[in-house]
């Protein structure tokens, strides 16, 4: 009963460290500024012009429309995006055999995976808005991903071994350009132009393709399960420990 009661306060514990990133997350979003493209570009005017590029750090978001001058194309679907992430790995299947605690065996056969291939390309691109572009630098933001690709190459020949191969799967997810999104970040200068970056201190740049509000709204929803989740995972793991050392 000790085991149990641990492991439930080591889930409470994880889930409260994992609230605190969605708070942070929302103290961020609330407390940032909303600019348009022409006002970045004024900032970034006068403050290069008046202390330089390099003064230039300020926390801010955008939304707009993903636009790009040269898209990149997925390796898997081909799409045109700005950014996309994928993984190849082959799925076999081979025979497993337990021995339960009365000594008795069994043989099944168990499915598995092994990746033989992943990768992760992102590249500038533009938000567009009602008074022009700005450019983004999504290296190391977090990003709303959207699949793209889930396909299944079956093997021609699996052969006889004794982990047989089924097939090739391939995934991928992407930024795809003509994507409306929110980019919370940091304005930067970029070969003397204004551009969204993760800021200098590595703090967290975001580039959802859900609105301002409804990013709020899912985080604050997830913020609030995750709080009663530690909550009953921390009592009850109080009671099953306290059980356990008085019995």
């Amino acid at each position: 009963m000790e085991i149990i009661g641990i492991l439930l306060l080591l889930a409470a514990a994880i889930c409260l460290w994992v609230w605190r990133g969605r708070r942070a997350r929302l103290t961020a979003i609330g407390a940032t500024e909303t600019y348009t493209a022409s006002l970045l570009a004024d900032i970034h005017r006068q403050v290069v012009t008046a202390v330089g590029a390099d003064a230039l750090a300020q926390r801010c978001e955008v939304a707009g429309t993903v636009e790009v001058d040269a898209p990149l194309l997925g390796k898997v679907s081909g799409k045109m995006c700005v950014a996309y992430s994928f993984t190849v790995n082959r799925e076999y299947e081979e025979p497993v055999t337990e021995t339960d605690s009365q000594g008795r065996t069994q043989t099944r056969v168990q499915r598995g995976s092994e990746s033989l291939e992943s990768g992760d390309v992102r590249a500038p691109f533009y938000v567009r808005d009602a008074t022009g572009r700005v450019l983004v630098d999504p290296l190391g933001a977090e990003i709303d991903w959207q699949p793209t690709a889930d396909v299944f190459e079956q093997a021609n020949d699996p052969g006889l071994a004794r982990r047989r191969t089924l097939g090739i799967r391939r995934t991928e997810k992407a930024l795809l350009v003509g994507e409306r999104v929110y980019v919370l970040g940091h304005v930067v200068d970029r070969g003397g132009q204004p551009a969204i970056a993760r800021g200098p201190a590595g703090d967290r740049m975001i580039i959802s393709r859900k609105s301002e509000r409804q990013l709020i709204i899912e985080t604050e929803r997830s913020a609030r399960n995750l709080l009663i989740a530690a909550s009953v995972c921390g009592g009850l793991g109080l009671v099953a420990l306290v059980w356990g050392i008085l019995t």
